[in-house]
């Protein structure tokens, strides 16, 4: 479920004109969470414009059934980032996972004043080196979304993990009509495949690009989907 899930201060925070880059509008939707099919959770994905010129992707997913409801499942993953260049920078990242059989925590700090990194995840505690455009997992649905609403011709990225920085390679794999709980709409499909998992998503142009369907099949075979049951852009800026 973890590595499913399509962070709150920054260290270093950017101009006001950098956010101007910004390709994505903010927005909430709600999106039903399936195991193999059936209902397991509930997810609202936000993309807020913070008043310091920021953006803050949240993602909360709650049990609704199952395993999932009697343990409590609650999951908040925020990312902090910028637009440079319409391409989003992380500056902040957190992952929050509470469930009766254990709890879960992973902070990352971007420091781009001076090139560095610093991942904590359970006991393990990294620092490395930082480069341009880097994102971690949560914000690579703002840099898919991005790069299709540019049309770009490939979609590669720097993703901050655990350890270190992995290159990660999305692939167009089509555009189709699609129906989910929202409505119907014409979504583009990328897809990622690696060694017994793949995760592909569609994103809406009428929807300014805002996914409608994560996919992602796991090691163990089991698919979990997340399906778009409504959406509204964003109203206000909080401060951060």
């Amino acid at each position: 479920m973890r590595r499913l899930l399509l962070s709150a201060f920054c260290l270093f925070l950017p101009s006001l004109a950098a956010a101007d880059d910004a390709p994505i509008k903010p927005f909430t939707a709600e999106y039903q969470t399936l195991r193999n099919g059936k209902e397991l959770a509930v997810t609202t994905l936000e993309l807020t414009r913070m008043a310091d010129g920021t953006y803050r992707l949240r993602t909360n997913t709650r049990g609704t059934s199952g395993l999932a409801k009697m343990s409590g499942l609650d999951v908040l993953e925020e990312s902090s980032v910028r637009w440079i260049d319409g391409r989003p920078e992380t500056l902040r990242y957190e992952f929050t996972q509470e469930v009766a059989f254990g709890d879960k925590h992973r902070l990352g700090e971007f420091d781009h004043a001076n090139q560095q990194v610093h991942m904590m995840d359970g006991k393990s505690d990294a620092r490395y080196p930082l480069v341009p455009y880097t994102i971690e997992r949560h914000a690579l649905t703002l840099a898919l979304a991005a790069d299709l609403s540019r049309d770009a011709a490939t979609f590669e990225y720097k993703v901050a993990g655990k350890k270190g920085i992995e290159d990660v390679r999305y692939t167009r794999c089509g555009t189709q009509n699609l129906s989910v709980p929202a409505g119907n709409f014409e979504a583009s499909c990328l897809e990622r495949v690696r060694e017994k998992r793949s995760s592909r998503s569609w994103f809406a142009p009428t929807l300014g690009w805002l996914p409608i369907i994560i996919e992602q099949v796991e090691k163990k075979g089991d698919t979990v989907t997340l399906k778009l049951v409504s959406s509204r852009p964003a109203v206000q800026s909080p401060n951060p």
